[in-house]
């Protein structure tokens, strides 16, 4: 099992938390369980939870979230887990996740075909791997600072920034942080 501090904002227990990670590591990833879990974990923006169960089941996982929040997920084999929005989902999406378990946070080439395709519709993406989380944002939806890096200076990926990782330590600083601010309200 993979510790995960602040386990309360899911709304479940350790024993709750250590049965949803045995599905992971047995790929049970269309259990009804995991999948909520996956889901609330991204509603609340717990990229640990969602890439702790990506790890734990050695595939790749993908959410996106729409215009009015609703989320898709979608799991797949390493390098598979490509961007498709499911039928009804309203653009512009607001973000799009994907994991490398175990792996870099980096823009593959898979990715960067997605976000060159995605570039008129999506506003931000975030990729999940073993050092931290690797963000880009769109220039199209949001202004980005004009010595901020970019995916490729020419083309569609030159309208995504290119920002550094951000390692799982400074990102739970920032957890903690903010939920010591939420209990002091």
């Amino acid at each position: 099992m993979i510790e995960i501090p602040h386990i309360e904002q899911l709304e479940i227990n350790t024993d709750e938390w250590f049965d949803i990670c045995q599905l992971a590591k047995q790929q049970d990833v269309e259990n009804p369980l995991l999948l909520e879990l996956q889901r609330k974990g991204a509603s609340l923006g717990r990229w640990d939870v969602v890439y702790s169960l990506s790890l734990l089941a050695g595939l790749e996982t993908s959410v996106l979230i729409d215009s009015e929040n609703n989320i898709s997920l979608d799991w797949g084999e390493p390098g598979r887990v490509i961007l498709k929005a499911p039928h009804g989902f309203m653009a512009p999406f607001k973000l799009w996740v994907h994991t490398h378990p175990g792996f870099m946070a980096y823009w593959s080439s898979t990715d960067t075909n997605s976000l060159s395709i995605g570039s008129s519709i999506i506003e931000k993406a975030l990729v999940l791997g073993s050092p931290g989380i690797k963000q880009a944002q769109n220039s199209a939806f949001c202004e980005l600072d004009e010595i901020e890096e970019r995916i490729e200076d020419n083309g569609s990926l030159s309208q995504w920034s290119n920002e550094d990782i951000v390692n799982w330590q400074d990102w739970y600083q920032e957890l903690n942080q903010k939920v010591v601010m939420e209990e002091s309200i």
